[in-house]
């Protein structure tokens, strides 16, 4: 996987899951998915290290719209007075969507 920032504001990523990466030997073969647990994870890793937020985060109405293949995404988060609004898109069609908080 490669993470690299596109922009601060609004905060957004450009995210590159590798199919040859291992998180996808078992999530599913033949047909690789991105786990949740990595997209809610990226998140909180961009939010504790980029908007400098120390201590507890809570996962909030998270949702998974679409499965998420192999390939390049735009990850998305904006602090909407104390919640993190993150989005995982590719053009046009959001694959996950959610709100963090503290």
């Amino acid at each position: 996987m490669d993470l690299s920032l596109v922009s601060r504001d609004p905060l957004q990523m450009s995210v590159s899951f590798d199919p040859a990466d291992s998180c996808f030997n078992e999530h599913f073969p033949g047909n690789p998915v991105v786990p949740g647990s990595l997209v809610t994870g990226l998140c909180l890793q961009a939010i504790s290290s980029l908007f400098g937020h120390e201590g507890p985060l809570r996962i909030r109405r998270f949702s998974f719209s679409r499965f998420a293949s192999p390939g390049e995404y735009v990850l998305g988060i904006e602090e909407e007075g104390g919640t993190y609004l993150c989005t995982l898109r590719r053009d046009d069609t959001i694959f996950a969507q959610g709100r963090i908080s503290a």
